[in-house]
């Protein structure tokens, strides 16, 4: 199978790197990388502000119904119906937008990040699923020594981030998202170099493109 074919899921909690470490696989494999490109897809199919699509991300954790007022002000224009208290759409058909972006884009081989790719492609044949975790004083160690973070807003960050992601794929899917069983390679991403990552997901990613 074509590398060009091949596609990458990727997890990361926070502090991991997962979007440096995504993007460094997708240029060694040629492949397009998904990450922030995925609500901008979404929001262009559901005509709603990019910031809008963002900001109902990253407060999933505060109550997975109430962003979907964001969209309602403007249902009636999308629809061209006449009642304005209408909404457009509902997280679930959020949910679909999602999953379909990322499906379309698997048909031609990608590198995503997040999202509960694993879960959505889990029945690709040769897609390979990666986890990248640590120790908590670790990933905080890993980002207090990359960023301006003073420790209490790094603390603040990891547990708010690490809880939102949980809270998207125990309400979509039901899973827990450190669960190995979702994943084909589960690494510790505190105790390697970027590149050896790197290098680690390619060779497997080769392997499970055939």
């Amino acid at each position: 199978m074509p590398e060009a074919q091949a596609v990458v899921t990727i997890s990361a909690a926070y502090g991991t790197g997962g979007e440096a470490v995504g993007r460094a696989v997708a240029d060694r494999l040629g492949l397009p990388f998904l990450d922030r490109a995925i609500p901008a897809a979404v929001a262009r199919e559901l005509m709603a502000p990019l910031a809008d699509v963002e900001y109902a991300e990253r407060h999933l954790a505060r109550g997975l119904g109430h962003w979907l007022d964001l969209f309602a002000p403007l249902g009636s224009a999308w629809l061209g119906v006449p009642d304005p208290l209408e909404p457009f759409t509902s997280e679930w058909e959020y949910l679909n937008h999602t999953e379909s972006v990322m499906r379309r884009a698997a048909r031609h081989g990608v590198v995503i990040l997040g999202r509960g790719a694993s879960v959505v492609l889990k029945d690709a044949p040769r897609a390979l699923h990666v986890r990248l975790d640590g120790p908590a004083e670790r990933r905080l160690a890993l980002v207090m020594a990359e960023s301006r973070l003073e420790e209490r807003d790094a603390r603040r960050s990891q547990r708010d981030t690490d809880l939102v992601r949980r809270h998207y794929l125990r309400h979509f899917y039901r899973v827990d998202v450190a669960s190995p069983r979702l994943y084909h390679l589960y690494l510790d991403a505190t105790a390697l170099p970027r590149s050896t990552l790197v290098e680690l997901i390619v060779s497997a990613a080769r392997a499970r493109a055939g």
